[in-house]
């Protein structure tokens, strides 16, 4: 017996092949030995009762005992779990015995039972192999015609002359077409048995070329980093992929076998506006673009989407491949503003060597004037107003080249508790130099943690923020800091929150942009550089509202362990 191979896909396969209907070939020939041995049983009553005088009724009834103790022991033996090749031959066997004696004892050359034969012949070669076949059909033959042979060597010894019946050419005749019916129902069913045997050989290697031909497709769909979903001509959702729902933020329960009109309702209409048209039959879509909402951010898709066919060429549905571009947006964007970057580069150097020399001469002459004149009254505010101007421009023009010129993040490792002390220290002297009423809470979790950046760019960035924040909140408010770390201990997050007047709807979409500010006497530079900062450190930053008031500043940036380790060892030997 060969058993199949473990479905790979979860769908369910006989577990054997050999038995008809995926049964036990024992279990099954003992129902068939049941079957033979009831027809045996009618067939020996109605010799009883009809046959000559040559009949043996305890023979045949001997006969017909052996046999049903044959299909009992098997039928133990199967259900003790003996080898069942060898069960299978020993009911092959014994079956053959059996009718080899009841046709002995029901008349022998003249029985009417020799094609019962038959049936263990058709069996073995069902069961077993061609080889059995021919076996059991020569073993019926010896049965047949020895018998009967038997019997003319035995007339002759006794040196009768009584005329004897199973002598004549008729008796003679029907013993040999029943030993060439035999020979011949082996050699056909034999034959039969092997381009069965074949077949179920093709059956067996057409399964394992499925099973691996869907586990390759099934690896591949499961490990491309693009979702796939395949609908029906009605729309309903076959089949997905880990991405898919990964990308979707579903379950897989609750896309397949779900209508796609009603999966993607919520925020992904635009999704299912392109696909079911090309499950229907229109225009296959190639490389599309689409946007969905996902818990309140919207994601932009590369999608594909071709046409899923029969057979015979008809449209039965589509198949959508589609990819986040997030990410591809963002450096896209992280590309453009490098590339306006360098263009505001080249233009500060412009204006450094063009305006602050000869602004800073102006302002030294003017100062000169401002000491040496006794101005009153209406001159001496426009002279004041000159001065504070030409400071003004002074710091743009500083702002300006800072943002331009910044230099490549140097990383550290250091410590960020001692970092907590200096920031916290440099805010509340800044508050205090403007006359301020904030309360600062700064705070690190864990106290132990050690910091991978820039210690002057972030720095810089938190100084960036909380001023910000204290300006937004005219200095008078309450202004949070902290640092910890989120994504399971991968990501430092620098969290900067203020209670002041939230952020401005009208500057929302560009507020990372360089001089977009709202403040009468601001360059619009500070959060750009806080922009710059988080992207040097291979991060990002971003703004939301505060729900108890005024905004939250986000800033992650990723944690570099390797240089983690190797800063820890050198503070360690320091």
């Amino acid at each position: 017996m060969r058993a199949l191979p473990e479905p790979i896909d979860g769908s369910r396969v006989p577990r054997k092949i050999d038995g008809p209907g995926g049964r036990d070939p024992n279990a099954k020939l003992l129902i068939w030995r049941l079957l033979l041995a009831a027809f045996l049983t009618i067939c020996s009553l109605f010799v009883h009762y009809f046959g000559s005088k040559d009949v043996s009724s305890p023979g045949m009834l001997g006969s017909l005992g052996l046999l049903y103790t044959t299909i009992a022991v098997c039928w133990a033996a199967f259900l003790a779990g003996a080898p069942r090749r060898l069960l299978l031959s020993i009911q092959l066997a014994s079956d053959t015995l059996c009718i080899g004696l009841l046709v002995h004892f029901s008349g022998g050359p003249l029985s009417a039972l020799p094609l019962a034969f038959m049936v263990p012949i058709m069996l073995a070669a069902y069961y077993r192999d061609a080889r059995w076949s021919m076996a059991i059909a020569g073993t019926a033959a010896i049965l047949v015609g020895g018998g009967h042979f038997g019997l003319a060597l035995g007339w002759l010894l006794t040196g009768t002359s009584a005329k004897v019946v199973y002598l004549e050419g008729w008796p003679v005749f029907v013993t040999a077409l029943h030993m060439s019916v035999f020979m011949v129902t082996g050699m056909i069913s034999g034959g039969l048995a092997r381009r069965l045997a074949n077949r179920r050989q093709d059956q067996v290697r057409s399964h394992i070329i499925a099973q691996k031909a869907r586990c390759e497709v099934r690896n591949i769909m499961d490990n491309i980093q693009s979702g796939l979903i395949t609908v029906n001509s009605k729309g309903v959702i076959t089949r997905v992929n880990p991405s898919a729902c990964r990308i979707l933020q579903l379950e897989p329960g609750q896309l397949l076998k779900q209508d796609i009109r009603g999966v993607m309702a919520d925020g992904m209409q635009e999704l299912t506006d392109i696909i079911l048209p090309v499950a229907a039959g229109a225009e296959a879509v190639i490389r599309g673009e689409v946007h969905i909402q996902r818990r309140g951010a919207r994601m932009p898709l590369g999608l594909n989407v071709n046409h899923v066919t029969a057979p015979s060429g008809r449209i039965i549905g589509a198949i959508a491949i589609f990819t986040d571009l997030t990410r591809e947006k963002e450096m896209s964007a992280r590309i453009r503003e490098s590339d306006r970057l360098a263009a505001i580069g080249e233009l500060a150097a412009s204006i450094a060597h063009e305006i602050r020399n000869p602004l800073a001469s102006i302002r030294g002459s003017v100062e000169i004037l401002a000491g040496e004149l006794e101005l009153e009254g209406y001159q001496d505010q426009l002279l004041g107003l000159v001065l504070k101007e030409s400071a003004r421009v002074n710091t743009i023009i500083n702002d300006f080249l800072a943002y331009s010129r910044m230099p490549a993040a140097t990383k550290a490792c250091f410590g960020a508790e001692e970092f907590r002390d200096q920031i916290s220290l440099q805010i509340r002297q800044h508050v205090a130099a403007k006359n301020g009423q904030v309360r600062i809470v700064c705070d690190v979790d864990p106290v132990e943690m050690m910091i991978v950046a820039d210690p002057g760019q972030l720095t810089q960035m938190t100084l960036n923020l909380a001023i910000n924040a204290c300006q937004s909140m005219a200095y008078e408010g309450d202004l949070g800091i902290g640092l910890n770390l989120v994504g399971g201990g991968d990501t430092y997050e620098l969290v900067v929150t203020d209670n002041g007047p939230g952020i401005d709807p009208d500057i929302r979409e560009h507020l990372f942009s360089p001089f977009k500010t709202t403040k009468e006497e601001g360059t619009g530079l500070g959060l750009s550089i806080v922009a710059r900062i988080a992207a040097a450190h291979g991060g990002s930053v971003r703004a939301e509202d505060n729900p108890n008031g005024g905004a939250i500043f986000r800033v992650r940036w990723p944690l570099d362990r390797k240089m983690l380790e190797t800063g820890k060892e050198l503070l360690l030997v320091d």
